[in-house]
């Protein structure tokens, strides 16, 4: 089967590229033809590991920009290499534009995939939204939430954003190793959020709450994005430099995941986040937003909090922290990686999966 992968967002550290690369890797691992199609140039470390997975990668950066030539490049693309199926990955029928791209290239396959339960651009949403659902063969999404959001009244198949449960074991080793490299105390509390810095995300709201929290309290940002300035310049006017960290992207979230001892999202909206099946795979407590699904709590583990009551998040971060222990913590991850594993969040069983409805969907589509 030739299978081609979009992203339309940038094809780097973030939610939709670790689900796109995890279910590539996988699906050419069981011999099918892979590809992957980027609206950006790629770094030189993500195009080695598709070299590595016997990936293809293709880039057109003129998807906003000119989206008409976009559109026909792209149909060229589907075409010379005769994809069985066509799978975007975004939150919006701004998907249209993959979708009409394939149909003009005949792919019989065209499938969409929602990642989020909300769009930043509602009004064209609206007005592409009927050419889109004409337009889609099948339709899938990460979560029963973002699938109700986009597709409505529409079927729609759930593939779980999966992680790879063994790259998430926490040790001493590697925890004392990162927060040696963060200059922190034995004392010192590390609270943690990963994210692109945009309104989603939601950065700002720990700030003040940072600032009512004693010293021993200390917060790591990982992640960039648009907004990420303006974040540390509120960290400055609040004088929380030492205390706040900004880490950029990283490649090993899963080792930064073993230094922290609580995770926070206070995220506007959200799909099912892929940063928070992690933090909840490395076994952490998690305090998160209340307008993230509930679908999300796949460990017990989540306390869910509301955006308009920051004292409550004070309290219960206090209380959580105080609460846990990274002794704890090892003591509960088989139990933990059970229940991820038996809620449906096993990268390689997903992605096997996929593969599975792809099939029916091609021939379907014949």
């Amino acid at each position: 089967m030739k299978i081609l992968f979009i992203n339309t967002i940038r094809l780097e550290k973030n939610g939709i590229t670790t689900f796109i690369l995890n279910n590539a890797k996988y699906l050419s691992q069981e011999n099918n033809n892979v590809s992957i199609l980027a609206p950006n140039n790629v770094n030189h470390e993500l195009e080695k590991i598709l070299e590595q997975n016997n990936i293809a990668l293709f880039t057109l950066n003129n998807r906003k920009r000119k989206p008409l030539r976009y559109i026909k490049e792209l149909a060229k693309i589907i075409k010379n290499n005769n994809f069985d199926v066509i799978h975007v990955n975004g939150n919006s029928s701004t998907m249209v534009l993959e979708l009409f791209a394939a149909k003009l290239a005949g792919c019989r396959c065209r499938i969409p995939h929602s990642h989020n339960t909300v769009t930043e651009h509602i009004f064209i949403h609206r007005i592409l939204y009927p050419l889109f659902n004409l337009l889609a063969t099948d339709r899938m999404a990460c979560s029963d939430a973002a699938g109700k959001w986009l597709y409505h009244n529409k079927q729609f198949f759930v593939i779980k954003n999966g992680v790879d449960i063994n790259n998430y074991i926490p040790t001493s080793e590697i925890r004392n190793k990162i927060r040696k490299k963060l200059d922190l105390k034995s004392s010192d509390i590390l609270l943690g959020n990963i994210g692109y810095f945009n309104l989603q995300k939601n950065q700002k709201f720990l700030i003040p709450i940072m600032k009512k929290l004693d010293k021993r309290f200390k917060l790591i940002l990982i992640g960039d994005g648009l907004l990420r300035e303006e974040v540390q310049s509120l960290v400055k006017q609040n004088n929380l430099q030492s205390r706040i960290i900004f880490a950029g992207n990283v490649n090993n979230v899963n080792e930064y995941l073993s230094a922290l001892d609580v995770f926070l999202m206070p995220s506007k909206f959200e799909g099912l986040p892929f940063a928070l099946v992690e933090a909840q795979a490395s076994g952490l407590p998690c305090i998160i937003s209340n307008k993230i699904s509930r679908e999300v709590d796949l460990t017990g583990n989540v306390q869910f909090l509301s955006l308009d009551d920051s004292n409550k998040w004070i309290n219960t971060i206090q209380t959580t922290a105080m609460s846990s222990s990274f002794k704890n913590r090892l003591g509960l991850m088989d139990s933990v990686h059970k229940k991820i594993k038996g809620n449906g969040y096993d990268a390689e069983q997903n992605a096997h999966h996929l593969g599975e409805l792809f099939k029916l969907s091609s021939k379907k589509g014949k």
